[in-house]
């Protein structure tokens, strides 16, 4: 390897993690703010670089946030991952999750009609939620006829979702575990949604 050729690779390297670094501060930031719309300079004070240098990776604030929410729901699909099948691992999984980012993302979904930036986090999240749906319930879906499988779907991502976790969780006042069983039994009967008798 020339000197010129490591310099370059180690230039690339350097602007690769400070990317990553103002993707992570954009992503705490905006978990952080009240309304989910943060400055461009609260983002770059949390990444230690200037807004200049989040303006040049980024090119506005539209595009960090369009980049950190690709990179957010990137991250959650790795912590959902589950085998197609696993309907143990995919309840264990997602009810894991929502311990996590349950709350936070009851509080997005409450401003997403206000701020269109939290709108396409959450329309993300939908269809990320349906495509894990597609993908963890693959064995209960594939073959049915069109409206069976399209009911079945629903179902199980009805029983799955935020909403679910959230009604058993906090309104109902039911431990982790608790909440862990009531969903697993709702996919179990979701399992069996649309077959015609």
């Amino acid at each position: 390897m020339t000197a010129r050729t490591y310099r370059q690779t180690r230039r690339a390297d350097t602007t690769e993690r400070t990317r990553e670094a103002i993707l992570d501060a954009a992503q705490e930031v905006f978990r952080a703010d009240p309304q989910l719309d943060p400055s461009l300079e609260a983002v770059a004070a949390r990444a230690g670089v200037s807004t200049r240098t989040v303006i040049r990776q980024f090119g506005s604030k539209e595009g960090l946030l369009e980049a950190a929410i690709a990179a957010g729901v990137e991250a959650t699909q790795a912590t959902r991952r589950a085998e197609p099948g696993d309907v143990e691992g995919a309840v264990r999984a997602i009810a894991t999750h929502y311990e996590v980012m349950g709350d936070e993302v009851m509080r997005w979904l409450a401003l997403a009609d206000r701020l269109p930036v939290v709108r396409r986090v959450t329309e993300l999240g939908t269809k990320s939620h349906h495509e894990w749906v597609e993908e963890v319930f693959a064995p209960d879906l594939d073959g049915l006829p069109r409206g069976e499988r399209r009911e079945r779907r629903a179902a199980l991502a009805t029983a799955t979702d935020v909403y679910v976790w959230h009604l058993l969780r906090r309104r109902e006042g039911l431990g982790r575990e608790a909440t862990r069983e009531a969903m697993r039994a709702l996919v179990e009967a979701a399992r069996s949604t649309g077959a015609r008798r």
